[in-house]
């Protein structure tokens, strides 16, 4: 059965449910979602989003990405925006220019992206967690693609929920699959190859759509450099302590 949700527009909308735990459990596909932008409109759209009974939104957009492309859930879901400047879409270009438009460049700068993430952005993490910790109901991380910002999001809840490391890998590496439709996908990008007037290049585009074990593996690392372990980083950055890890078990195991 696809993990994958048909909504609108909507691309890499998916559920995480199922996910075996190292406490026997089982991880609840009615309260776990993720997701790139909610590209919806219209009250059928909007009226099926409320049927997956997602009571938060945890947008990690920066505000460029937020104006440009507004979120419409309806009246009954609280957004809570992270805004994430790191790995913004017009950050990543900013990089992809910087770095010089290859192949080459654009693996390194999803590398380097991973990295900054996790030395630079744990306020907007943090802050998830927190949020949890005083809320009830199903939750969607999302962010522009749902695969990176909202990837580490998401990663970082199932390790809480101690949720099997192969699984944990397993629900990354799926937003490959979301952006299967390349020319679908490689569009999102059009506008910005324009502006330099080049055409796009779907050679360049790939790696930055693609969800890779390396990458995932990055933040992992930056994780263990700073704290020494990742369960470590998030006691000591995240505040995840195992009260917390219990809390949140109770709300999203089964």
């Amino acid at each position: 059965m696809s993990r994958f949700v048909p909504l609108g527009k909507t691309m890499n909308l998916r559920n995480m449910g199922g996910y075996q735990t190292r406490n026997g459990g089982q991880t609840r596909a009615d309260k776990l979602y993720r997701s790139g932008f909610l590209n919806i409109a219209g009250a059928d759209d909007i009226a099926q989003f409320e049927g997956l009974g997602i009571d938060t939104v945890y947008d990690f957009r920066s505000p460029m990405e937020r104006e440009k492309d507004r979120l419409q859930v309806g009246d009954r879901t609280e957004v809570v925006e992270l805004g994430m400047l790191v790995a913004s879409v017009e950050n990543l270009w900013d990089m992809l220019l910087a770095e010089g438009l290859t192949p080459e460049g654009a693996a390194k700068i999803m590398g380097d992206r991973y990295r900054e993430l996790t030395e630079e952005e744990i306020p907007g993490y943090r802050t998830m967690f927190e949020h949890m910790m005083e809320s009830e109901g199903g939750i969607l991380v999302m962010c522009s693609f749902g695969k990176d910002r909202a990837g580490i999001a998401s990663a970082l809840l199932l390790s809480a929920l101690e949720v099997e490391e192969a699984h944990i890998e397993a629900d990354y590496l799926l937003s490959s699959d979301a952006y299967a439709d390349k020319t679908l996908a490689i569009g999102k990008f059009q506008q910005f190859f324009n502006s330099e007037g080049l055409p796009v290049d779907e050679s360049i585009v790939l790696p930055i759509l693609d969800a890779r074990t390396d990458y995932l593996n990055t933040a992992w690392r930056v994780m263990e450099e700073k704290s020494g372990s990742r369960d470590n980083f998030m006691l000591e950055q995240l505040g995840i302590d195992q009260a917390a890890k219990i809390h949140l078990q109770q709300r999203f195991i089964s």
